[in-house]
């Protein structure tokens, strides 16, 4: 297995951990996906370090449960950094039936720390209704 495949495989396993952790509740281990200094962006806010991110996410997460899909991954590796863009779905259950809720795109920049791959920026960009 060449390196650049590996880093591609843990990138992935980062990008499927977020799901799960954040659908789970599991703020701590969530903040853990991010480097100490990794920042996430939406809807113009910017939550900068785990301690700041674990708080945002426990105090915006709960508000809808539900599941985080992302999918369609294209991961650029050069070096100990890469660029991920990536699509995510966002479902909940509603009077009984999965629907969704939110959909766009994630636009990642990820750092090799140690072993792992984390991401240190993410901005997650709603799609636009039709005008």
């Amino acid at each position: 297995m060449t390196d650049t495949t590996l880093a591609e495989l843990r990138i992935r396993r980062t990008l499927a951990a977020y799901c799960q952790l954040v659908d789970d509740g599991e703020f701590h281990r969530l903040a853990g996906q991010f480097a100490p200094d990794g920042c996430f962006c939406y809807a113009g806010e910017v939550v900068t370090g785990r301690d700041a991110l674990e708080r945002w996410f426990a105090r915006t997460a709960p508000r809808r449960p539900g599941k985080h899909l992302t999918m369609n991954a294209i991961v650029d590796i050069t070096g100990d950094r890469a660029a991920v863009v990536s699509d995510f779905l966002f479902v909940r259950l509603i009077d009984g039936r999965v629907q969704p809720d939110l959909a766009g795109r994630y636009r990642d920049a990820f750092v090799k720390v140690g072993d792992e791959w984390l991401i240190q920026r993410r901005d997650a960009q709603p799609m636009a209704p039709p005008t």
